[in-house]
């Protein structure tokens, strides 16, 4: 908000970074109307959800129910059970995955540094029963590639399910943004960065 010589107050627009960030998220979803993006902002909580609920389902059938948690050391890394690399691997893929979303839309380093290296551990946990079963007698290769293959799977579908429900946040925020500021919802009706000495220009019709 900013007040001109005549006590008017007159609203300066949505912050450079807002914008921006519009524009970025209606070129990459390509929403068409409030209506489409509506639509979309549905399709994709419901996707995320339902991901997320079938990976749950998956880590109760293949990890807990009527499995065997056994009390020795299953990893070399840290020393956790079998069914701890389950858990933790998931969260780390999801949470790598929150964080890579926030990073690449806000343009911010912190999320990329956070979510770098739990890529790195979520995906050395994964394979480390595989090269176990292979490179020693501590894990037989069998098992050691059907445990690797369910991880496997958790970070897939940590991952995607993550991603899924960061997008249905975006959107929403861009349906609100849009509509507070009374703009299209599309690629062609956002309005692109202005310069600054068009930003100034601007503000300066407003304020005379």
């Amino acid at each position: 908000m900013l007040e001109g010589a005549d006590g008017i107050v007159a609203d300066a627009g949505p912050s450079p970074d807002h914008q921006e960030l519009a524009e970025r998220l209606s070129v990459r979803f390509q929403t068409q109307g409030f209506a489409s993006l509506n639509s979309m902002i549905f399709a994709k909580a419901k996707m995320g959800a339902m991901v997320m609920t079938g990976l749950a389902f998956f880590v109760w059938m293949s990890v807990f129910f009527r499995q065997s948690l056994s009390t020795e050391v299953d990893t070399i890394l840290l020393g956790f059970h079998f069914h701890h690399v389950a858990l933790l691997v998931g969260a780390l893929a999801f949470f790598a995955a929150v964080f890579s979303e926030l990073g690449n839309e806000l343009g911010r380093a912190l999320p990329g540094l956070l979510a770098g290296p739990m890529q790195v551990v979520a995906f050395i946990y994964a394979l480390e029963p595989l090269i176990t079963g292979f490179t020693s007698d501590a894990l037989a290769v069998e098992t050691g590639l059907w445990r690797t293959g369910r991880l496997v799977a958790i970070v897939v579908g940590s991952t995607v399910g993550a991603r899924m429900i960061m997008e249905a946040f975006f959107l929403v925020w861009l349906r609100d943004f849009c509509d507070y500021n009374g703009i299209d919802p599309r690629p062609s009706h956002v309005p692109a960065m202005m310069s600054p000495v068009e930003d100034l220009l601007e503000v300066e019709d407003v304020l005379s």
